[in-house]
């Protein structure tokens, strides 16, 4: 069995890669993990996954195994993935594709919608191009957000919906194009596909074993973060005024239950399209409620959406020119669920309540919001 992965020293994609690794020991399969990855300054791309199967958030069962024996699996491509020869393509026939890598900018600014739409939707074609001959399925790993602002339950299928999309920002947009080009060229020449979508990832939860890590504080975390940092500022905290909804949700959904879905959905032929996401969102005003609890910032006060919305001090400033710009359209986005009956066939989701919530925030103050970065 030989399964091809990018992104694999990200957020998803270093989950990814241990639940194959796992899968592949645990089950004692012949199996390759094809990663291809670059260097980054003096560190190889050997170097970069070495580090990731040797450190101390490394799934223990992973690392006991030790580097030698783990290597008997992979294999690392050095390579920028718009390079590859075609004699490394010559050795990957038959494999699974796995396409995790990806730039996640929930940015509104115009001149940011390029750069954006570059590094997903034109990369993912491009990569489309080069690999589809040679593989047997094409996984593509898009965001449940890519329907846009929409209200009520939302199915697996995106692509008849029979209407266009509202997105909030490029990601969306950009992410949306290419789920759906995958899915055009992959009919048009008999391809098996699966686009599978992860709400916002946050998290671990299904192990006790570095329970809540996180290798990149993204999303929500950001907020936590923005307001954490104000929160040690000596100093009265000045009122921030958010504008949100009553009856928005925020959908959050663990990293380490996103990587294990994914690799159990390989072999299944019936799935095309699947929301990895929460069967129940959070409110965003309790959710909201809890992170300003937890990162110790009081002053604030929930007001509606606001046109005519003007700053009242520098904190409201400061916020509203910098995350909150971004984040602000998913606090007054339209209600809605979304529809979990096959995800449920899958894998049970596992409870994330209002501790998980508190605790996943407690993980990232103790480890002062610092990503990693190999």
């Amino acid at each position: 069995m030989k399964i091809i992965l990018t992104g694999a020293t990200g957020l998803l994609g270093s989950q990814i890669m241990y639940e194959i690794l796992e899968f592949f020991i645990n089950k004692k399969i012949d199996g390759k993990l094809i990663i291809f990855a670059r260097n980054k300054g003096k560190n190889s791309a050997s170097d970069r996954i070495n580090e990731l199967l040797s450190s101390s958030y490394t799934p223990k069962n992973i690392r006991d195994k030790g580097i030698k024996k783990l290597h008997e699996y992979l294999e690392i491509i050095d390579t920028d993935l718009a390079l590859v020869q075609e004699t490394v393509l010559n050795e990957i026939t038959d494999a699974y594709f796995i396409h995790s890598a990806g730039f996640v900018n929930l940015s509104t600014d115009e001149e940011h919608r390029e750069k954006i739409f570059d590094e997903n939707t034109k990369i993912t074609k491009a990569l489309f191009g080069i690999f589809h001959p040679f593989i047997k399925k094409f996984i593509y790993i898009g965001t449940a957000f890519s329907s846009g602002n929409r209200k009520g339950m939302i199915d697996n299928d995106f692509h008849n919906l029979g209407f266009k999309p509202d997105h909030r920002n490029a990601y969306e947009n950009a992410k949306f194009h290419s789920e759906n080009f995958i899915a055009e060229e992959c009919k048009k020449i008999g391809l098996p596909f699966q686009i599978l979508r992860p709400s916002v990832i946050g998290g671990k939860m299904l192990s006790k074993e570095n329970p809540y890590f996180i290798s990149k504080y993204m999303v929500f975390y950001l907020l936590a973060k923005f307001f954490y940092v104000l929160s040690q500022r000596k100093g009265n905290q000045e009122n921030i005024r958010f504008m949100i909804n009553d009856d928005t949700v925020l959908n959050i959904i663990p990293v380490d239950y996103v990587a294990k879905v994914i690799v159990n959905s390989l072999d299944r032929d019936d799935i095309e399209q699947l929301n990895i996401v929460h069967d129940k969102s959070f409110n965003m005003t309790h959710g909201l409620q809890i992170i300003m609890k937890e990162v110790g910032y009081s002053n604030y006060t929930l007001v509606p959406n606001s046109e005519d919305f003007k700053y009242a001090n520098s904190i409201e400033k400061m916020y509203y020119e910098s995350i909150g710009k971004h984040l602000n359209p998913y606090f007054t986005t339209t209600a809605n669920e979304y529809d979990t009956t096959v995800l449920k066939s899958i894998l049970e989701i596992p409870k994330l309540d209002q501790d998980a919530l508190t605790n996943m925030i407690r993980y990232a103050k103790l480890n002062n919001f610092k990503d990693i970065n190999v």
